[in-house]
């Protein structure tokens, strides 16, 4: 069957699929009609018609089954589809005009070549269209060395793996369906080892089919996971299995058998494919046109080049038919590194008429490096505000020469881009739409230069083996070791932070003195790397700036930056993206983060998946990098990460997001591209409803309830069926509209049940969809104590000889957010958690705050005789724990959980300095385990009464009733309450120790423009409740101290205690 296709080995699908395209691709413009159609046919034939017969696709099986005899049931698929039929399969309307229907290229496309029929991102500019062929071609490579290497059961069904492994656990069971038996497996069992023992019983048994085309495999019964039988990973750490064992409920696997893949049918192929290389071989760089012998000659190398040619450039802009007004100032500047080398006089321009005006500077282009740019602003009284940044390299190494167009990018104010003398170097590079239109701002660019060069690998390697400098030796002795252990707390966190934050501000408050190892790296901590960096091309610039300094001097300094690079040990992901940001634009700098960042598995990339991505979408020069490949390889090998991948950049309008969307929507495969295009209509329709029920008239919660309960309703059950947009391993079967409701807040939040499609009888799946609010700082802030949580742990198992034993499990809660767009997206409800206003509302307590209510609703929930439903309330007298008049008690492991869970998200917040702490935004589970929701105050951003007297100053949640838990009724200064303090101080010194962590995590999303995150200064909070503030930080012990003096205030804390009864006022329940 596979034969009968041309060059392409395709998935052949039961039903037809149908492709409108254009034969050839030309710059003019078009009709959206196409000049012919192929069909798949489910037998692997292509039949290929021409679109003049046909107006809909009733006409196309008309003539399919008259022409070809073709008359078997069959449907229309595309990727574009607009009817849901009652199976759940997506169709096309066969009565709709072709004119409607948006048919698109799918993968089902062939051709001679075997290639798609129009090039990709289109509305490049000319610079970047080499530059998008290269990347595509590592794409096709890539996608056909996954098809050959990868079974495509795993690809499309991945597990989730969790940061860290469930401690705690001597010994589990896991039942296998097939043959109906549980297997014991210890903490070190792996999925390979657990299929050679279900194997062994098998062979004694029965004998089970299998050949050498097929491999045995591991799947959640529940889920749709495949287990990685080729990863060493322990199977307490898969996310699935650590839910099973904490909700106590059996882990069911299935053993099958998959089919292997098969190799690739591609024809002229005569060796097997290999894995494409994320890194570009520029040894011999070429240019656009061709590669002859002149274009490498030692003359062309820009070092070469005489100090009086100078930089200058010729701009013409085109006026704009939809301007609000007709007089802009331009300006201008050259900036390397985020660094001003020079900065042009603005000037005034008549948006009613073209003028071409010559711009010259005193820079000797004998002193540009890659990884300048040319950064242009158009600014007016109108508050319009549109801005380009042009990279003055090609990705081959060429200074950039001759004519070139770019489009203007638009600024919202609400973006927040900080701006340096007007212009933007801190925002993304390059065009984001360079198609011609009435609404956007044109202008040509024109570089009278030859074609100059930078060295290539060869010609560095060379240079760097010239080169004597003291190689890094960076704690590689025994004393250096000791130093470093010495030093670590102190010293990387103190004086390196302090100087690297300010560098990267440009504000006085942040001039601090050099590091006194800054001159020797010998003696820098591994994580101090970014702060050698700066100060070297700190260096770089003032030698530039200076016009009596040669260009040799500029360049050794260039290389000497290489040479440490080459030698440096690798450092920490975290610190990676130090190196990631616009202050360190050279490409061999960022490739050696990527060459650390490589090295992460999948359920670690997905962790660090913001702040690579904000690194990609803002700062790589070129649409083909080391990075962005990186991205790209990760996103189309795994379904989590591609999925993910796929809603960040849904809405994003930068060039580098437009690509990296672009390429991934092409490439992902029609099964991905089908549920991924479900999940937005749903997304639609849920807009749509929240829409209506906001325009009524309708403000009681039940009348909110039944309006979406009608609405969704109208709808066929089926339409809600699709993968989980927070998990694909999640099939979300049936929507239990009954269960459904609207909560009672400004931007009506819809509460969504749905059956697990693979359990539906015993699991449900219950998510938040929330418009209006930017979830974004969730997501941040949720990936912070992630990494809180996966540093305790790392290091109670690290530090076997100090008392950090009880850091194994803090019992911290986690739950799924993701974004959607900027105002929406999903979040996954914690099942069988309350907040602790439910509880003061089960015991009625609504104008006082009971010392004992929390306390005595564990001991309610955990004595099975006395359970009641938390959500009926009880009248005052009736709430008490015990109905027999006896007093219970909550047994000692809830109490501990209670313990460890609360002392960690005090320090956790205390940290990140959470605010707006009521009792509606801390929720409790029977089980003892304490957690925070709501994260839109963070960074010590209080809420106020009016914007004026604070509600809370501080973000440690320590009242009375917890301290009833803590103390287990006793007063203070028990065991347990020792034993509490002693928890949070623990927890404080080990992450005040990583704090180059934490502020290598945070300071990417800085130019995510989070609403409390956009600026260097923000993240003052972080090092004043770390103490790491001053030109001499606290020592480790007297910054512990300081925090224990912080616990104890807010143990006292008088705001917090009325904040907390006024709000269980105000939302006290309807009788």
């Amino acid at each position: 069957m596979l034969e009968d296709l041309p060059s392409y080995e395709y998935y052949i699908p039961s039903e037809c699929y149908v492709s409108a395209y254009q034969e050839s691709f030309s710059k003019t413009p078009s009709s959206n009609i196409s000049s012919s159609i192929d069909i798949l046919l489910p037998n692997g034939l292509v039949i290929c018609l021409k679109h003049d017969k046909f107006k809909t696709l009733a006409d196309v099986r008309h003539e399919l089954r008259k022409n070809y005899g073709i008359s078997w049931s069959f449907h229309f698929l595309s990727i574009t589809h607009t009817f849901t039929n009652e199976t759940g399969d997506l169709l096309l309307d066969e009565q709709q005009s072709f004119d409607t229907l948006g048919l698109v290229y799918p993968f089902v496309r062939v051709s001679d070549k075997g290639e798609l029929p129009t090039p990709l991102c289109k509305w490049l500019s000319s610079v970047d269209q080499v530059d998008i062929e290269s990347l595509i071609q590592f794409t096709e490579q890539l996608v056909e060395w996954r098809d050959t290497t990868t079974p495509q059961e795993i690809l499309h069904a991945p597990p989730s793996i969790s940061h860290t492994i469930l401690s705690n656990i001597d010994s589990f069971l896991v039942y296998i369906e097939r043959p109906k038996k549980s297997y014991p497996c210890v903490p070190s069992t792996t999925c390979l080892q657990l299929i050679e023992n279900i194997l062994v019983d098998q062979n004694k048994s029965s004998l089970i089919y299998s050949n050498a085309s097929t491999l045995p495999v591991l799947k959640f019964s529940h889920r749709n996971e495949f287990l990685l039988f080729t990863e060493p990973y322990p199977l307490l750490q898969y996310s699935y299995i650590q839910e099973c064992l904490q909700k106590n409920v059996q882990i069911n696997l299935e053993l099958i058998y998959i089919q292997l893949p098969k190799k690739s049918k591609k024809i002229g192929q005569k060796h097997s494919c290999h894995e494409p290389a994320i890194f570009r071989s520029l040894d011999h760089p070429s240019t656009l046109a061709n590669s002859n012998k002149e274009n490498h000659s030692r003359d062309q190398l820009l070092p070469h080049q005489s100090p009086s040619t100078l930089f200058k450039f010729t701009f013409r802009l085109r006026p704009s038919a939809n301007a609000k007004q007709t007089i802009f100032q331009l300006h201008s500047g050259i900036y390397y590194s985020r660094r001003c080398l020079f900065s042009f006089d603005p000037i005034s321009w008549n948006n009613t008429y073209t003028e071409e005006i010559t711009k010259a500077t005193t820079l000797p282009i004998a002193n540009l490096l890659p990884g300048t740019l040319l950064c242009l602003a158009l600014t007016s009284k109108q508050s319009e505000i549109f801005f380009l940044n042009v990279s003055l390299f090609r990705s081959n190494g060429f200074l950039l020469n001759g004519l070139h167009e770019f489009t203007f990018n638009s600024i919202k104010l609400q973006q927040n881009i900080a701006n340096n003398k007007h212009v933007y170097p801190d925002a993304f590079i390059g065009s984001s739409n360079n198609e011609s239109t009435t609404d956007n701002y044109e202008i040509k660019l024109k570089f009278d230069f030859e074609s100059y060069r930078f060295y290539s690998n060869e010609e560095l390697g060379e240079k760097l083996l010239k080169i004597n400098i003291p190689t890094p030796t960076v704690v590689t002795t025994a004393k250096q070791q000791q130093h470093h252990q010495e030093s670590c707390d102190d010293v990387a966190n103190g004086e390196a932070l302090n100087y690297l934050l300010g560098v990267l501000n440009d504000e006085t408050q942040y001039m601090v003195r050099e590091p006194s190892w800054l001159s020797d790296c010998s003696l820098a901590p591994i994580d101090a790397l970014p702060c050698v960096l700066h100060s070297l091309l700190g260096e770089i610039h003032r030698a530039i700036l200076s016009n009596n300094t040669s260009s040799t001097i500029i360049y050794e300094k260039l290389f000497s930056i290489y040479k440490i690079i080459n030698s440096w040990p690798p450092v920490s992901f975290e610190m990676c993206f130090f190196l990631l940001d616009g202050t360190l634009s050279d490409a061999h700098i960022r490739s050696y983060a990527v060459s650390q960042l490589e090295h992460l598995p999948n359920h670690l990339f997905l962790f660090y998946m913001p702040q690579i991505l904000q690194a990609a979408l803002q700062f790589e020069h070129f649409i083909d990098t080391p990075l962005i490949r990186l991205i790209l390889k990760r996103s189309l090998c795994h379904r989590a990460i591609g999925q993910r991948l796929f809603w960040t950049l849904k809405d994003i309008k930068t060039r580098n997001g437009r690509v990296m969307f672009e390429v991934y929507k092409t490439y992902c495969g029609l099964t991905i591209a089908n549920d991924l295009q479900t999940q937005v209509t749903i997304t639609l329709k849920l807009n749509t409803i929240n829409q209506r029920i906001r325009s009524t008239n309708v403000k009681d919660a039940n009348g909110m309830r039944q309006e979406l309960l009608k609405r969704l309703d109208e709808l066929d059950k089926n339409a809600w069926r699709c993968v989980s947009p927070l998990d694909p391993g999640c099939f979300l079967g049936t929507l239990l509209i009954d269960e459904c409701q609207v909560y009672d807040s400004f931007m009506r939040p819809f509460k969504l049940v749905w059956e697990n499609a693979l359990n539906p009888k015993y699991e449900r799946f219950e998510l938040i969809y929330k418009i209006g609010d930017d979830l974004r700082q969730d997501v941040l802030t949720l990936q912070i104590f992630r990494l809180f949580d996966s540093i305790w742990k790392k290091n109670s198992l690290d530090q076997v000889n100090e008392d950090v034993s009880q850091l194994q499990n803090l019992h911290m809660t986690f739950y799924d957010v993701m974004c959607t767009s900027e105002t929406t997206g999903f979040i996954r409800i914690v099942p069988n958690a309350y907040t602790i206003l439910n509880i003061y509302h089960r015991f009625n307590t609504t104008t006082t705050i009971k010392r004992n209510v929390v306390y005595d609703w564990l001991a309610q929930q955990n004595n099975t005789s006395q359970k009641t439903i938390l959500n009926k309330i009880t009248r005052r007298g009736t709430g008490s724990a015990s109905n027999d008049g006896t007093e219970t008690s909550v047994p000692d492991n809830i109490l501990s959980k209670f313990r460890k869970s609360c002392a960690a998200y005090c320090t956790a917040g205390f940290i990140i300095g959470l605010g707006d702490r009521h009792p509606s935004n801390i929720m409790l589970t029977p089980d003892g385990r304490l957690f925070h929701v709501d994260f839109g105050h963070i960074l010590g951003d209080y809420v106020k009464f009016g914007n004026i007297f604070p509600r809370e100053t501080t973000s440690i949640v320590l009242v009375e009733p917890f301290l009833y838990v803590i103390n287990n009724r006793k007063s203070n200064d028990t065991t347990e309450y020792r034993d509490f303090i002693q928890i949070c101080l623990q927890t404080f010194r080990l992450l005040r120790e990583h704090a180059t962590s934490i502020f290598g995590l945070l300071y990417l999303i800085i130019y995510a423009r989070l609403p409390l995150l956009n600026n260097v200064t923000h993240l003052n909070y972080l090092r004043q409740a770390l103490f790491l503030t001053g030109e001499k930080p606290y020592e480790s012990k007297s910054a512990v101290q300081a925090y224990k003096r912080k616990i104890e205030s807010a143990q006292n804390d008088t705001r917090r205690f009325l904040d907390w009864i006024a709000h269980a006022f105000v939302h006290k329940p309807q009788r």
